[in-house]
This record gives C-alpha cells, structure tokens and sequence, in this order.
C-alpha cells in the first residue's frame, strides 16, 4: 500500500455529521520520501536540494521510487549489528540453508553498482508531527542506500522539500569514541543488513 502508482495531492472526503460526505483538498497534504544522496557529502547533497516551493511534475524527480516484489517464501531480514558489510560473512549473514535476495532496485535502476540487497538498518524518518517507520523484520528496513532522508510534502497548491528530518537507524556495535557524529561520518555505526530467502523461492519477480 506503501507503493503508490501516482504522486501528487491525493483529495480525501470527509463526513460533516448530516449523512453527506464532501470533496476536500483545501487543508489536506500528502507526504513522500524522497531520493537518497549518492555516494559523497551529506551536507551538499541536502545543500544542492530546491528551497522554494515546486509544482508537481518538478517533485516528482525528487520523490523516490518503489518495487513491489513476490516470492513463493517469506523473505528474511538479518541486522547483523555489525559495519562489515554481509558481503564479506560467510553466506552473506544468512541463515543457514538460505540464499542472498537480487537487489531490487535493478528493476527501476538497472546500473545501480550493488548486486544484492545488502543496505543498512532503518528504523524511523520524522518531521515535524508526522513520522513514518518500519518494522525491524520487514525488507523496508533494509534500505540500500545510508542517506539522510527529506520528506516531500505537497498540498493543493505546490510541494515543498523538508530536509532537516529525524532519521532513526540502528547502530552497529562499533566503539564510539563520542556519542555525537556528523551523519556524513556516521555510516561506521549503523548496523548492516541483508535481505534472505529459501534456496526454493526462485520466483522472486518485479509485479
């Protein structure tokens, strides 16, 4: 449900207490999250994102894509609390008896470099009074890419980009030396994680 097919303001209606319902976008807003930063600096790549309001074609480059994915199994999140990434444990941290999942982001991005789904442990992003999280063994908490991540918020006028969000990750059993850390240099300290299947679910396919 998470997967929408459109982006935009999505009109809702309301009950007023006399058995009608109405059409009203004048004070509804939805929320997207958006891109993630490439590999390189944080602080420029929140920097280089637009300040002033966009229309909707323009905030669209700006909100990420999503998969939506089968498998004849259920599919297995491992938090391995550790910064050494799965692809250097034995098995990829998986279970034994299973096998590492194809990233699927090949399917929107086909030159994306990581082979697998091998990301990092998401917990949470906020802003504001509105947040939006995962639970830890669902695949939406292995994200790909370790990133701060601004919300798009669009309402029937335009869309706006919030970037000064309260990204939630868990942390990896690295020593800290402080318990502060720029998020630019923080990746250290988040926990790494791969996404598993059975050796039988050979059917795990863009829907």
């Amino acid at each position: 449900g998470s997967s929408v097919l459109s982006s935009g303001i999505n009109a809702e209606y309301g009950g007023n207490g006399e058995s009608t319902c109405e059409r009203n976008i004048d004070q509804h807003s939805t929320m997207w999250l958006s891109i993630a930063s490439l590999a390189g600096n944080q602080d420029e790549f929140l920097d280089d994102l637009p300040s002033r309001g966009l229309d909707y074609d323009r905030a669209k480059n700006y909100v990420s894509r999503c998969v939506v994915c089968e498998s004849i199994f259920r599919l297995t999140v491992v938090h391995t609390r550790s910064n050494i990434h799965p692809a250097q444990v034995e098995n990829h941290a998986c279970p034994a008896g299973y096998q590492i999942v194809p990233n699927p982001n090949k399917h929107i991005n086909p030159g994306v470099a990581e082979e697998n789904w091998c990301g990092y442990s998401f917990w949470q992003v906020s802003s504001d009074k509105f947040g939006v999280g995962t639970l830890a063994d669902s695949q939406g908490s292995c994200l790909l890419d370790f990133s701060q991540t601004p919300l798009v918020s669009c309402n029937n006028e335009e869309c706006r980009l919030k970037k000064r969000t309260r990204n939630t990750w868990l942390m990896s059993d690295t020593k800290r030396d402080s318990d502060y850390k720029s998020f630019g240099s923080s990746d250290p300290y988040v926990s790494r994680c791969v996404v598993c299947r059975r050796p039988e679910a050979k059917l795990f396919r863009q829907e």
